[in-house]
């Protein structure tokens, strides 16, 4: 199975919804960060990307939010599975 990443939306408190990011290896999943729900990033990843997706994203001028999250994962899912070995 390959590794992705998925979201979810945090709705506990209407003002301020919230993303919150998923590393998913084999059957674990494991809780990246959180992030200002938009709905372009939502939408983005609502399906799950792999992370050969992520690396080949392309559209880095037509939303820069998005942008900005992609280049984060990769320095967050480091962080994560150096702390679960």
């Amino acid at each position: 199975m390959k590794n992705k990443v998925i979201v979810k939306r945090n709705e506990h408190d209407i003002d301020n919804w919230l993303i919150d990011f998923y590393f998913v290896t084999g059957k674990q999943t494991i809780y990246l960060f959180s992030q200002n729900y938009t709905q372009g990033v939502y939408d983005y990843f609502r399906n799950g990307r792999s992370e050969n997706e992520l690396y080949k994203f392309k559209g880095w001028k037509t939303n820069p939010t998005l942008g900005k999250i992609i280049k984060k994962i990769p320095l967050y899912k480091k962080y994560i599975l150096k702390e679960i070995a």
